[in-house]
């Protein structure tokens, strides 16, 4: 049997080595025995497990390590090829497109008090897709992936690809203040907001077509998405008793990225640092799970780890992964922003020592 892997391999390769580039720029320096006594760890192990879906057959690399690092890259581009069609919902070139991106931040970045925060990985792998045609068995897809991860995540992200599964959050009266900033614009809306008052709210928030706020097309998901939101037809929930709680999903159904008056839609370029995990949380079993990066050239379903038992389809192109774990109460995000910063948007974290807050 002959395989065969083309230029899905190279791309793969590339995008390896890029993170290896940026996660790993050190000066080698040696060590005296006082400061090597002072430090211990453990070495990656190394697993590689095997398995099959459907006509799909998979080998995972599993690294058995904690990671904490602090990044910094000019530009992550994935996917970067000529696409249309109609769940293509804008004009970027590439299926994830993020410009500046950092992973971990540098906190007192410009006096002698800098500190590094870093993100932390753990239980990274990366994995590869096979099928067999005639004889000839073909590598179509490779991912990477974390056990859990758990950090500040910024980028001015241009366009993404993919899964992203977040929640917003707050009083309703965060939403009444933002509305009347300028006055009272519909007095339904405004007396529908001042009556829920302090009722805490929530919802979740997915990738969206600008204007319309779909999260899919004719059944298919949507590609090269430049919006977060609230999906068409969902609405703002609340757990709270009482009539004006019940009446909060109802009043709240989103229609063309608008509810109550307000905006449902957001441009992912208004979030310039997202914390990935649980918001001020530094442990990293309070991380994020099932984070994934992949390249296929054709729909590739890569088993979901975080969600024993299930799969996760992917487009052809590049795929992100950013799933929630668990459904109803038990339900755990990646991304939890609250309801004033989600409407206002969150400026960028130093990534860097020094005045420059980006781009080092």
């Amino acid at each position: 049997m002959r395989q065969s892997s083309g230029p899905l391999m190279r791309a793969f390769a590339l995008f390896c080595g890029g993170l290896l580039a940026f996660s790993a720029q050190a000066r080698m320096q040696s060590m005296d025995d006082e400061e090597l006594s002072a430090i211990s760890g453990q070495g990656a192990m190394l697993t590689v497990d095997a398995s099959t879906y459907q006509n799909y057959q998979y080998t995972r690399l599993n690294f058995g390590a904690d990671i904490s690092l602090l990044t910094n890259i000019d530009q992550l581009s994935l996917g970067n090829y000529s696409r249309t069609g109609s769940t293509t919902v804008s004009g970027q070139p590439a299926d994830i497109l993020i410009n500046n991106f950092a992973l971990g931040r540098v906190d007192n970045a410009n006096s002698a008090d800098a500190k590094v925060v870093p993100f932390q990985i753990q239980d990274p792998y990366v994995e590869f897709a096979f099928q067999t045609n005639n004889g000839v068995r073909q590598l179509v897809g490779a991912r990477v992936g974390f056990g859990k991860a758990q950090g500040d995540l910024s980028g001015d992200i241009l366009s993404i690809t993919g899964n992203l599964q977040g929640q917003i959050y707050g009083p309703a009266s965060i939403a009444y203040d933002y509305y009347t900033r300028n006055g009272c614009p519909n007095l339904i809306n405004c007396l529908a907001l001042a009556v829920a008052g302090d009722t805490p709210v929530y919802a979740d928030v997915v990738l969206l077509k600008a204007g319309t706020g779909e999260a899919t097309i004719n059944g298919q998901p949507i590609n090269r998405a430049t919006q977060i939101g609230i999906a068409k037809g969902d609405s703002l929930h609340s757990d709270a008793g009482g009539l004006i709680a019940s009446l909060i999903p109802t009043l709240s159904t989103t229609s063309n990225c608008q509810a109550l008056g307000l905006t449902t839609c957001f441009d992912l370029t208004n979030y310039k640092t997202i914390y990935i995990g649980k918001p001020g949380s530094t442990d990293i079993n309070t991380g994020a799970q099932g984070i994934f990066f992949s390249l296929q050239n054709q729909n590739v379903p890569w088993q979901d780890l975080a969600n024993a038992g299930n799969f996760v389809n992917t487009q052809s192109g590049a795929f992100a992964n950013f799933p929630k774990v668990g459904s109803g109460a038990d339900a755990v995000y990646p991304i939890l922003i609250n309801l004033y910063d989600a409407l206002r948007g969150l400026p960028r974290q130093s990534t860097c020592m020094g005045s420059q807050a980006a781009g080092c």
